[in-house]
């Protein structure tokens, strides 16, 4: 499965061009986007900041220790005063994409979010989000705000070497170690498993920090996170990380993997305990599923399980570019992407499937972690439209080579 992850990485880099543009203005005339209308009751905040784990070297042959971007989107205190425009990614990451594409002048994205301002006055259920291969945390913004909206906080992390590149606070832009979004290194199974296992302590990492704001007197997250309603998903290599993560460590209640595929010899006897949500798209993990552990995991896992899939999709439909590219496209039919990106995400309708995802992660988080219910008392969600359950037939799995 390490070929189809190498495409996915390549074909994130039309993804990523649309918010590589925020700030990087040369053009007169700028180009407007946006994400859908959310779909909760709350207004957002989002604010982004460094960690540093001292007890991890930096990896990737970087000096020092392991430094991480993560970014906290969450429902707005009423009355919280005027809305600064969020931006979708900072300068210096917007400056390597632009070097990347033949997309000339600024682009303007609409995150539907304010930056910065208080948490709402309650502690809330936490979801953390762990991106794609050679992708990045801003990239998956429509899931992140939308899911912030109905009631959740959600941490978004940048792993740091794996993310095609992360900025930090001081200006400094670190590249990741396998290359451009468009021209993502080959990887094999061995260095991915590296890859899960490294994020799944970024994942733990956050997580403890998170924690221990909620619990400082003198925090704007003081007693803001209920730490009895904790959830993870992700995306491709992020719903790996999210499967381990879950599997691992206690204090998470449930996790989505978001068309995934898992590596390692763990994923064919370990069984998961915890609700799981195994959502595919039908043209990506979908069409080869019983050729991937994701399967073997899966069948082993205990009830509550729920194996979904976004119906007519590929692989990058889960990704920001679902909406993104068809707006380029329409603005700008120069756009060397604009014959490509049905390719990539197929013919769907943007909204549509912007909203199934919406509703089938929010779903499950909603029985799962909000409700703070144990598994047996809540009622099974059920998929919404565009969401079909995975068949009996891609379920029946290949047994291991």
């Amino acid at each position: 499965m390490g070929t189809r992850r190498t495409l996915a990485g390549l074909l994130t880099g039309a993804l990523l061009a649309a918010g590589a543009f925020a700030n990087a203005a040369h053009a007169e005339e700028t180009l407007k986007l946006e994400i859908p209308k959310l779909t909760g009751k709350a207004k957002i905040g989002t604010r982004s900041f460094q960690l540093t784990d001292r007890s991890r070297p930096a990896g990737f042959d970087q000096a020092g220790k392991r430094r991480l971007m993560v970014q906290v989107t969450y429902p707005r205190k009423r009355g919280a005063g005027a809305c600064r425009k969020a931006p979708y990614l900072p300068d210096g990451t917007a400056e390597r994409l632009l070097s990347y594409l033949n997309l000339d002048g600024p682009v303007d994205i609409d995150t539907r979010a304010c930056l910065g301002g208080p948490v709402t006055r309650k502690a809330l259920p936490l979801v953390v989000f762990s991106h794609a291969y050679t992708a990045d945390r801003a990239v998956y913004t429509s899931l992140v705000n939308d899911l912030a909206s109905r009631g959740f906080m959600v941490a978004s992390i940048d792993h740091t070497g794996d993310a095609f590149a992360v900025e930090f606070p001081d200006g400094e832009v670190v590249d990741g170690a396998y290359g451009s979004p468009l021209a993502s290194k080959a990887i094999e199974e061995p260095e991915l498993v590296k890859l899960v296992n490294m994020r799944t302590r970024d994942v733990r990492f956050v997580t403890t920090w998170l924690l221990k704001q909620d619990r400082k007197k003198k925090s704007w997250l003081k007693k803001r996170i209920d730490p009895k309603r904790i959830g993870i998903f992700g995306h491709s290599l992020g719903g790996a990380t999210a499967s381990r993560v879950a599997l691992v460590d206690k204090r998470f209640r449930a996790s989505a993997d978001l068309d995934g595929s898992l590596f390692g010899d763990w994923p064919l006897s370990a069984k998961s305990r915890k609700p799981y949500l195994l959502f595919t798209s039908q043209d990506g993990l979908g069409s080869v599923l019983p050729l991937d552990k994701s399967c073997r995991y899966f069948g082993h896992a205990a009830k509550p399980k729920l194996g979904w899939q976004l119906a007519g999709a590929k692989h990058l439909s889960f990704s920001d570019f679902q909406v993104l590219a068809p707006q380029i496209a329409e603005r700008k039919p120069d756009w060397p992407f604009a014959s490509l990106y049905p390719i990539i995400i197929g013919n769907l309708d943007p909204t549509a499937s912007v909203l199934a995802q919406r509703t089938a992660v929010a779903r499950f988080f909603n029985a799962y972690v909000k409700s703070g219910k144990k598994p047996p008392k809540v009622k099974a969600p059920t998929p919404p439209t565009g969401v079909v359950p995975i068949t009996a037939d891609q379920l029946t799995c290949s047994e291991p080579g």
